[in-house]
């Protein structure tokens, strides 16, 4: 199971003797808050004790943020102070914030408490105007931990986050190449090195064959039992085919631990078939159960989307699907695939693990074996890099199972928004098409868009507008 890092915020306080609000008490408050937070949101909060007076101190801070190797800087205005003290905040590698405090009531002295909100604006011009050689993006926030407004812009930075750290040093499979004719998942491997800092290690589909049958036989019983356990319906005549289906599984299992791999895109067609008579839909299922991300048919682009899903989620499990059809008369549309999503994803009918009719053979002979599920109820989150990594296409919306739809792992999506924007099915087909984007979506349960939108920002990666519909070709 990959084990999911965190993201290493860093807090830092500026200040200015004049103002004469309660700044470092509400800096110790605001640290205070910040730690429970970081409970709630999964971080680890790394503080800067003392208050910045002046640039002096400024540096010095920067150097221990540095060596806490932080991902993200809160820079809180805790009254106004010097310009001069952002450009060594800005010199770090780390993402910036910008964090303004309320003012708090008038006091009797009839001051400005603390002018923290000209503070940040202050900060915030001087990295888009004069500082020219700062060219990344920097997040505002405004009000204090446990306000709406406060915590809901962390909580999406922390999901962006995590989904970036757990991107950024990745290991991603590639076994077997690419499914034969997908040339559109075809990918530049150092493009992606460059883009997303992911690596692709290219395995032979014969090495994962002879290791399946080099697995002990105790392993693959123990195996057998589990994946077995996780079907509410299992034909008792599969029991060689689950017994491959286990061998696979671990043999997938050891060789992303010997490689060190967070991900495995693995080419699930035709040789798998001819020469294993296995269709491995359950198997990439099971994977994705076990916390290994596994893509279809070869798909990297896919596997880094599902990789992400997987980080922001905190770890929940993620599949793979593609849209099959689509229904203007209740703005809907259908994500199936062959079978390779995991039960866990699966509704109150649960799995029926059964050979996948799609390669039956010409003589009946059956080959198994895929999960046949309906997606549970609920929001989810389509998320799927382009194959040069410049866009992304991020999709969120409500899953139907009550629609009747066709054997495989599927759900009717509605309600569905582009951008975290409301789309019609039409208007998002026609921005799909119009786009390019390939023909695989990645797919996780929860609202992930507005997390995934800054993602995008962050890597500097564009998402896939809105392309409105017209009756005419573009």
């Amino acid at each position: 199971m990959n084990i999911i890092k965190k993201p290493k915020i860093g807090l830092v306080g500026v200040m200015c003797t004049p103002f004469r609000g309660n700044k470092e008490g509400n800096y110790r408050a605001s640290r205070s808050a910040l730690e429970g937070l970081a409970q709630r949101f999964d971080f680890e909060l790394y503080v800067i004790d003392e208050g910045v007076y002046n640039l002096e101190q400024a540096e010095s801070a920067t150097r221990q943020l540095q060596g806490w190797n932080v991902d993200f800087i809160l820079l809180q205005s805790s009254s106004f102070a010097s310009g001069d003290f952002i450009y060594p905040f800005a010199a770090l590698p780390a993402r910036l914030g910008l964090w303004a405090v309320p003012e708090g009531p008038p006091t009797s002295e009839g001051g400005l408490p603390l002018n923290s909100f000209t503070g940040a604006n202050l900060y915030n011009s001087i990295l888009k105007t004069e500082a020219t050689h700062y060219n990344r993006p920097v997040k505002w926030f405004f009000g204090n931990p446990g306000q709406p407004l406060f915590d809901e812009r962390l909580d999406v930075t922390i999901k962006a986050l995590r989904g970036i750290i757990n991107l950024q040093g990745a290991r991603i499979g590639l076994v077997g190449g690419v499914a034969p004719s997908f040339n559109n998942l075809i990918i530049d491997n150092a493009r992606l090195k460059d883009r997303l800092q992911i690596s692709v290690i290219d395995i032979e589909l014969d090495e994962i064959l002879q290791t399946a049958e080099r697995v002990a036989n105790e392993k693959v019983q123990a195996t057998v039992k589990a994946i077995g356990s996780r079907a509410d319906r299992l034909d008792l005549n599969q029991a060689p085919t689950l017994t491959k289906t286990a061998r696979v599984n671990l043999a997938l299992q050891d060789v992303a631990r010997e490689r060190g791999l967070q991900a495995v895109a693995v080419s699930c067609w035709p040789r798998f078939q001819s020469d294993y008579n296995l269709a491995v839909c359950t198997v990439l299922g099971n994977l994705n159960t076990e916390g290994l991300v596994a893509a279809c048919e070869g798909d990297v682009p896919s596997a880094a989307g599902m990789l992400a899903l997987h980080a922001m989620s905190n770890g929940d499990t993620v599949t793979l699907m593609d849209l099959v059809t689509v229904d203007p008369e209740d703005e809907s549309i259908l994500l199936w695939h062959c079978g390779p999503t995991s039960p866990s994803m699966a509704d109150e009918g649960g799995t029926h693990m059964e050979p996948l009719w799609l390669f039956d053979g010409p003589d009946g002979k059956q080959v198994g074996l895929h999960n046949d599920l309906v997606l549970k109820p609920g929001r989810g989150t389509v998320m799927g890099f382009t194959a040069d990594f410049d866009r992304v296409l991020i999709v969120d919306g409500v899953i139907d199972n009550q629609k009747p739809s066709y054997k495989g792992s599927r759900g009717w999506f509605r309600s569905l928004r582009l951008n975290t924007e409301p789309v019609t099915v039409t208007d998002l087909v026609q921005s799909i098409m119009t786009s390019g984007f390939q023909h695989h979506y990645p797919f996780a349960f929860g609202n992930f868009a507005e997390a995934s939108m800054e993602l995008a920002v962050w890597l500097g990666i564009t998402p896939i507008p809105v392309n409105k519909y017209t009756p005419y070709v573009k």
